[in-house]
């Protein structure tokens, strides 16, 4: 083991998980640049599946992608790790029942679009309470 393998093993492991390769590469790179380790989805099931058989320490997901969205990957998630932090963004406005849905599952809803810095702030917010 290298150096650089311990020092990967001690970043926080962030799942992303959003349909638009733009973004999820942009973010990706941001998160990596101060201090996370980012394991990238481009929908719910790959999602699910990468978080089956890996350790993170945080979810985001983007609300609406093909495949399993992202309510019902939380849904998921919460039912077995009910303390588990997620995070959903999305850029389309939403019905009233998936906006409660979300409210009372997620961690925390951020609205596209959103700076970076915002969402650092949330998800150092949320590993510190971990």
């Amino acid at each position: 083991m290298t150096e650089n393998d311990n020092e990967e093993q001690n970043l926080r492991q962030i799942l992303l998980v959003d349909d638009d390769d733009d973004l999820r590469y942009l973010m990706a790179e941001y998160f990596y640049q101060i201090g996370f380790n980012v394991v990238l989805a481009s929908d719910g099931d790959e999602a699910f599946d990468l978080f089956s058989k890996q350790k993170f320490d945080l979810v985001i997901t983007d609300v609406r992608m093909p495949k399993m969205n992202g309510l019902r990957l939380l849904r998921h998630i919460k039912a077995n790790y009910p303390n588990f932090p997620i995070i959903l963004m999305t850029g389309f406005e939403l019905s009233k029942r998936d906006l409660a849905n979300m409210r009372y599952n997620a961690d925390a809803y951020i609205a596209k679009p959103f700076s970076l810095e915002y969402m650092r702030r949330i998800i150092e917010s949320l590993l510190d309470k971990k």
